[in-house]
């Protein structure tokens, strides 16, 4: 899913925000960004926060990386990317590793005015491969490489786009980019009584 919040004031998080964070062992960036990592730690579903204004034609898809692509992360390292890496781009350029962590051309900066909200569930052996081919682990990829709720992917960002509204101010778009495959197949638990 994908969700638009216009109108954001970048600044740091509220002291109980950042204590929270802090408690966990989780650096402190600014208050969008905070709010993802405080709702991927309430629920388990990890979320990205994309400079909108920054995104080549204010978009974004799911893809497989082209052989040799590069990609500079949020840790301002560049990689270069193994041909069917999934990545999340915009119109020109890889801006994510799926499930792995955002990139430093749309991060959300002091600037950032609008946001483009990322919530999704991705395979988890996509993640580990790509997280462990790059030596580039983070709480995200954590998660998805345990499977998420893929009916968390929804509240999730809901929580977060009024979380960023009370800390950072601003609008959520009316409506919702939702490119599910509907809902997903629960596997038959079988129990045997006699154990």
């Amino acid at each position: 899913t994908a969700r638009v919040i216009r109108g954001v004031k970048i600044g740091p998080s509220p002291a109980w925000l950042a204590r929270r964070l802090q408690t966990l062992g989780i650096a402190l960036v600014n208050n969008v960004v905070d709010a993802t990592n405080y709702v991927m730690m309430e629920c388990g579903q990890p979320l990205h926060a994309f400079d909108l204004d920054r995104l080549a034609g204010g978009a974004i898809e799911v893809r497989q990386a082209t052989p040799g692509e590069k990609f500079v992360a949020i840790n301002h390292r560049e990689y270069e990317l193994d041909a069917g890496t999934c990545v999340i781009a915009d119109g020109e350029r890889a801006v994510a590793l799926a499930g792995v962590m955002g990139g430093a051309d749309t991060e959300v900066e002091e600037q950032t005015v609008n946001i483009l909200l990322e919530s999704a569930d991705f395979a988890p052996l996509s993640v580990r491969n790509t997280a462990r081919r790059l030596s580039l682990h983070s709480p995200s990829s954590y998660r998805f490489e345990r499977g998420v709720d893929p009916e968390g992917v929804d509240w999730a960002s809901r929580r977060c786009a009024a979380l960023i509204v009370e800390l950072a101010g601003g609008e959520v778009v009316d409506g919702v980019a939702d490119v599910s495959s509907g809902e997903a197949e629960r596997p038959e638990i079988k129990l045997r009584f006699d154990q």
